[in-house]
């Protein structure tokens, strides 16, 4: 924004001004005052060329997604547990029940009977030779001895079947952990998972175990809006994301947009974020906000609302600057406005000199 002493014309004294935003640019130092008396100093501001855009602010909820209970045989007394966000990895303890751990195992197969060794040699109550183990729940214990580093001195294999080798190396593993070395496990041990768990909620050292409750360990950022102001969270689009009591800013990506009903039975835009980096699973605050900037004119020639005049035949002009300070009225269509800044196309080019009204 410049202050010029320019030449005001009567066409010019006969526009109409419409209600003048502020003007949002600051000032440079005026010029020393021109010979002509008739001069009067004004501001003036270049036309430029640029995207238009817009800022907008969301309240958002964090979420780890659907909550669910893992299933355990285990019962007793609580002597060990993890506090709310902290994240349980495979192979690592769950929780700890009169004193013995109950594991986080990899699989989506849960642990639905008791695996051990059959003895081929019995028969059972129809007279039957009794066969071993088979299936992808024997699969999944192999596989997981085998990560853990118990595969029976290099004899083990995720064959599927419970034998010798697979009852070795379980006692191996059982004894390593501070379990019964019994041979035999069942979900009072090992829980199967398919992916590590973030701790929703567990009961109390010193408590009569009940369940554990867990959920995703990847965090969701989630913004309801109404249909006018969806078209801010395009799917794909860069936001920022602010946790509450800290100045970090998170960037953000817009993973989807679906229609659906809040709390309260209103139709909603429900758009789901995620992180990058991702949210910290021990974070225990459910609120968030999301900033974002959308383009409403790409590429386009603007200038401060402030410097179109309503003219009162209708329609709008700016007020341009020649080299010798004389002013001329050149008509402008108006398109899209965005805080402050008006789109402008006519007669008119990039670094033209507009007078902006105080």
């Amino acid at each position: 924004m410049r202050r010029r002493w320019v030449l005001i014309g009567a066409a010019v004294a006969a526009v109409v001004v419409a209600a003048v935003v502020a003007n949002p640019f600051g000032t440079e130092a005026a010029p020393s005052a021109a010979d002509d008396p008739s001069a009067v100093p004004v501001e003036t501001t270049e036309v430029t060329r640029r995207d238009l855009t817009t800022d907008k602010e969301f309240q958002a909820t964090v979420t780890f997604g659907e909550s669910w209970v893992l299933h355990t045989d285990a019962t007793g007394v609580v002597t060990g547990s993890h506090d709310e966000g902290e994240v349980v990895g495979y192979g690592e303890e769950l929780i700890r029940i009169d004193d013995k751990p109950v594991v986080l195992a990899r699989g989506d197969m849960p642990m639905y009977r008791e695996l051990a060794k059959v003895d081929t040699s019995s028969r059972d109550d129809a007279g039957n030779r009794r066969k071993r183990q088979t299936g992808d729940d024997v699969a999944q214990l192999q596989r997981f001895l085998l990560d853990a580093g118990f595969d029976a001195n290099g004899r083990l294999a995720a064959d599927g079947t419970f034998g010798g080798v697979t009852e070795s190396a379980l006692k191996d593993w059982q004894k390593a952990v501070g379990l019964g070395v019994t041979g035999k496990v069942d979900s009072a041990q090992i829980v199967f998972a398919p992916q590590p768990v973030r701790i929703a909620s567990a009961d109390r050292v010193g408590d009569a175990f009940s369940e554990l409750e867990v959920d995703p360990t990847d965090a969701e950022v989630q913004v309801d809006t109404n249909t006018r102001d969806r078209g801010f969270l395009p799917e794909g689009a860069s936001v920022v994301v602010r946790l509450p009591d800290t100045d970090d800013a998170l960037d953000g990506v817009v993973a989807s947009q679906q229609e659906t009903q809040d709390d309260s039975g209103s139709t909603v835009w429900r758009t789901t974020i995620v992180t990058d980096p991702a949210i910290d699973p021990a974070l225990t605050a459910t609120s968030a906000t999301v900033e974002v900037t959308r383009v409403v004119a790409e590429d386009v020639l603007t200038v401060p609302v402030a410097a179109l005049l309503a003219l009162a035949e209708g329609g709008y002009a700016v007020e341009t600057v020649g080299g010798d300070g004389a002013t001329t009225l050149v008509g402008v269509e108006v398109g899209e406005v965005a805080d402050g800044i008006a789109e402008i196309d006519g007669n008119i080019a990039e670094g033209d000199e507009v007078v902006v009204p105080g």
